[in-house]
């Protein structure tokens, strides 16, 4: 006999935990259903129509069948190489974070070590020069079929009518009505889900998608962590705007206000989502729960914790938390051993990311618009740690289960200018000619792949072509 796995959330990350689970799990012994929460959204924030759906993704769209270029076309998206950045600097140095590898290392020296070796003699180095997704994205050229690191950029209600049907293709359905009233129990167990058509569904399971709402979760483990004293943005605002020509194959984010704005393009349109610290548009409060399992409710997407989308993180937590939830899969309802792995793990994710947009903000301190020194709270522990060991000699503690690799966090301190002192000492061992013709032979390397890439805008009227 089959037990149930209740997904509560007919959205985005209801869609994308239903595909997940029906993919992994045998159809003979659990049913996936979908519920519907009665609510509108993407149940990751619901920021915007569009998400940035990162690289990390590749791989699970491959394990579903989908194919990247059929993805794209169906849902009428588009390409991202990397994120530009306005305003961040307090030099007005343009700052971009690219997709993919930046350098090479050198006998097993990181590239940005070798990269302050270069500073130390005079060399003025950018290291996103060295990173083909930002090269390609400067020169606006791409190729559908080119092995460039990418994100892609898929209106949010397409997008989940993809992973919709990619779920159910893989036996999960969807409940005939929407979620009426759970029955749980004093320990949070979620014994009963009741429909609205007097449906009663007893669940092995409740995976709670339903956004920050958290319907079930926020009466299981209402307990939270407020994160704005560090990130006080609380109020979005989304307008799409008419766009001429080719879009680029990048997201723009620009300084703001008392926030920033971001640019998803698309074909013909730009959506625009803007992001500050109080003011008009839609409330939203940055933070985690503190037990994202607890009993047999499982929370997930922006149910577990939210933060603002300056970079695509939701996704990635999202798609590590399933992975981790599959392998710690429980026998039955109560599983304490498996939920302590799992909010551990959470926990761990979630304030990895937090970290990493607590840390751009805070290196980009003094541009125009991004806070005020005067008023910045001290910086969590971790987050010091990693911008004072930089500072001083390039190098980066790293923690459990963090979403973003040394190499992102390397990348972003120097777009947003923050220059280490030291550099790896072994590097003075290395003549200084070997490093630069390292460097010179990687770039060219880089220019002539991109020399090689059509425009852009050929790979978009291919796509609309097809």
């Amino acid at each position: 006999m089959s037990q149930t796995v209740a997904i509560l959330g007919a959205n985005l990350c209801g869609w994308m935990t239903a595909a997940a689970l029906a993919r992994r799990l045998p159809r003979d012994a659990y049913h996936v259903v979908v519920i519907d929460d009665g609510t509108t959204g993407d149940g990751l924030g619901d920021f915007a129509p569009v998400i940035a759906v990162p690289p990390a993704l590749g791989g699970f769209h491959a394990d579903l069948g989908i194919e990247p270029t059929a993805l794209v076309r169906a849902t009428g998206g588009g390409h991202a190489l990397g994120v530009a950045f306005g305003g961040w600097r307090k030099d007005g140095t343009a700052a971009f974070l690219s997709y993919g590898e930046t350098g090479m290392p050198l006998q097993g020296i990181a590239f940005h070590q070798l990269a302050g070796r270069l500073r130390k003699d005079g060399a003025h180095v950018r290291l996103a020069d060295y990173a083909l997704s930002a090269v390609a994205a400067q020169a606006g050229r791409f190729a559908l079929e080119a092995p460039i690191a990418h994100a892609l950029h898929l209106p949010v209600e397409r997008y989940t009518a993809v992973l919709r049907a990619a779920a159910m293709n893989f036996g999960a359905s969807c409940a005939n009505a929407p979620l009426a009233d759970p029955r749980i129990d004093a320990n949070g167990i979620v014994e009963m889900l009741k429909l609205a058509d007097g449906t009663d569904i007893a669940p092995l399971l409740v995976l709670d998608c339903s956004g920050s709402s958290a319907r079930i979760a926020s009466r299981t483990a209402p307990a939270f962590d407020d994160w704005s004293a560090w990130l006080p943005c609380d109020r979005t605002h989304t307008q799409t705007l008419s766009a001429a020509g080719a879009p680029p194959p990048y997201t723009q984010i620009d300084v703001q206000g008392s926030g920033w704005t971001a640019t998803w393009p698309l074909g013909g349109a730009d959506v625009r989502l803007t992001c500050t610290a109080g003011g008009e548009g839609t409330p939203f409060r940055a933070g985690r729960r503190v037990e994202a399992w607890h009993g047999n409710c499982i929370a997930l997407g922006a149910a577990a914790g939210l933060i603002e989308p300056l970079h695509p993180t939701a996704l990635t937590v999202l798609l590590r938390s399933l992975a981790q939830l599959i392998q710690l899969w429980p026998a039955e309802c109560r599983a304490p051993v498996e939920a302590t792995a799992f909010n551990r793990f959470t926990a761990n994710a979630m304030t990895g990311a937090r970290n990493f947009v607590i840390a751009q903000k805070a290196a980009a301190r003094g541009s125009n618009a991004i806070g005020d020194e005067r008023s910045e709270p001290v910086l969590p522990d971790a987050v010091e740690a990693k911008r004072t060991l930089f500072a001083a000699r390039g190098r980066l503690p790293m923690f459990d289960d963090e979403p973003f690799e040394e190499e992102d966090w390397a990348a972003m301190f120097d777009a947003m200018g923050l220059v280490p002192r030291r550099y790896d000492a072994r590097a003075d061992a290395l003549p200084l000619a070997t490093i630069q013709q390292h460097f010179a032979d990687h770039r060219a390397r880089i220019i002539a792949q991109v020399r090689a890439l059509p425009p852009y805008a050929h790979a978009m009227a291919e796509l609309a072509a097809a």
